[in-house]
């Protein structure tokens, strides 16, 4: 636990932990680290269970296919059974769990991209290659052989380099989901025309024929002398 931590972690705690991958297949080392990463988020009735189950519920919730309720299913397996031995759906539970702060909060941290979230880790890394190109051993006074200097060099060379390929895709236009809903509508509409000119060439009345929305009033005109 971080230092000055007061979160209380019992055995049944350390069990729940270490069994992660067991019961709900995420990845336990993925587990940890971000479990270590997110303690910040224990305050203000934000236990270490908690906080636990919300990781391993927004984890889940990302893989194909996976519903809320599934996820919830998951992660709240007694809790589950108890709402459905009530004939109860679970999934007004898993919307709610789901739209929780903690969640919701998790949600946008796992969002944030790895390089970005480890930006200080890759500079150090590039510290110590920097060190290592120009001699300088992990202990004071010690120095590293020629062939080390030469290794960390083309290796910071290559960690620091510009991309080779600086082109950047567009794509411009409709997507094919709009396209076939564009195409959806445009036959709908055509459909819609040819039926009302049937129905007008067979003497169907005007304000009969049109069912869109567009009302006919009979206007009466009158003449009079133009005032202006």
């Amino acid at each position: 636990m971080p230092r000055g931590s007061s979160v209380q972690v019992t055995d049944a705690i350390l069990d729940m932990l270490n069994r992660v991958e067991e019961d709900t297949g995420v990845d336990q080392g993925l587990f940890e680290e971000q479990l270590l990463s997110y303690m910040h988020l224990v305050d203000n009735g934000v236990g270490l269970e908690k906080l636990a189950n919300a990781i391993k519920f927004c984890n889940l919730r990302m893989l194909p296919k996976m519903s809320n309720t599934k996820a919830y299913k998951i992660v709240f397996p007694d809790k589950a059974k108890e709402i459905e031995d009530r004939d109860q759906s679970c999934d007004s539970f898993a919307s709610m769990y789901n739209s929780s702060k903690l969640v919701t909060e998790i949600s946008k941290l796992l969002m944030v991209p790895v390089y970005i979230t480890n930006a200080p880790v890759h500079l150090a890394m590039h510290k110590k290659l920097f060190d290592l190109s120009n001699g300088i051993g992990a202990r004071e006074g010690d120095y590293v052989s020629p062939t080390v200097q030469m290794n960390a060099a083309i290796a910071l060379m290559e960690a620091t380099k510009m991309p080779e390929d600086k082109s950047i895709e567009l794509k411009i236009g409709m997507s094919d989901e709009a396209k076939s809903v564009q195409l959806a509508l445009t036959e709908q509409l055509s459909r819609l025309a040819a039926s009302q000119v049937a129905q007008f060439k067979a003497g169907v009345a005007l304000d009969k024929v049109q069912r869109i929305g567009v009302n006919v009033v009979d206007v009466e005109v009158v003449e009079g002398n133009d005032e202006s």
